[in-house]
C-alpha cells in the first residue's frame, strides 16, 4: 500500500513538472518542439506507408515500433499548444482555430493518439490497412481543420 501511494505521488509530481515546464516555455520554444514531435509522427507514418504500398513487407514488429513512436510523439505534441503559442519567432502551421475550438482540437488529438495505440496491437497483415487508415483519417481531419498548407 505504501509503495502504491509513493508511485501515485511520484507520477503526480512528474505530471505537474511537465505541465509547469510546458507553461514556462516561450511560444517559439513550443512551436519548435511541436514541429519536432510532428516530424516524428511523419517519419513513423512514412515507414508504415511503405508497408501499406507494399514497398516493404508486412512486419508486425515494425508496425508496433512505429505505432509506439507515433503515439509517443502525438502525446507530447498535444502538450505543446499552450495559449499564446499561435505566433512566435518560428514559423508555425498551426491555425488560430486550434485555440478558438480547443475542445474539438484536443478531442481529435486524443483520437489520433488512440488510433496509434490501437495500431500497436496489429499482428496480422489483414488488420493493418484498416488500423492504419483509422490513424491516417484522424491525422487528416486534424490537418484539414487546424493546419495551414504552408508546411
Amino acid at each position: 500500500m505504501k509503495n502504491t501511494s509513493a508511485r501515485v505521488l511520484s507520477a503526480a509530481a512528474v505530471a505537474l513538472l511537465i505541465a509547469i515546464s510546458a507553461a514556462a516555455m516561450t511560444a517559439t520554444e513550443a512551436i519548435e518542439q511541436r514541429k519536432k514531435e510532428m516530424e516524428g509522427v511523419r517519419d513513423g507514418m512514412m515507414a508504415l506507408s511503405a508497408i501499406a504500398k507494399k514497398e516493404q513487407p508486412f512486419d508486425a514488429d515494425v508496425v508496433r515500433s512505429n505505432a509506439e513512436k507515433i503515439a509517443g510523439h502525438l502525446e507530447e505534441a498535444a502538450k505543446l499548444f499552450p495559449e499564446g503559442s499561435d505566433t512566435g519567432d518560428a514559423e508555425t502551421a498551426a491555425k488560430p482555430e486550434i485555440w478558438a475550438d480547443r475542445e474539438n482540437f484536443d478531442k481529435i488529438m486524443a483520437s489520433s493518439h488512440q488510433a496509434a495505440v490501437e495500431l500497436q496491437s496489429v499482428t496480422e497483415q489483414s488488420a493493418f490497412p484498416g488500423a492504419l487508415g483509422k490513424l491516417g483519417n484522424t491525422c487528416k481531419s486534424c490537418h484539414d481543420l487546424y493546419k495551414t498548407a504552408q508546411q
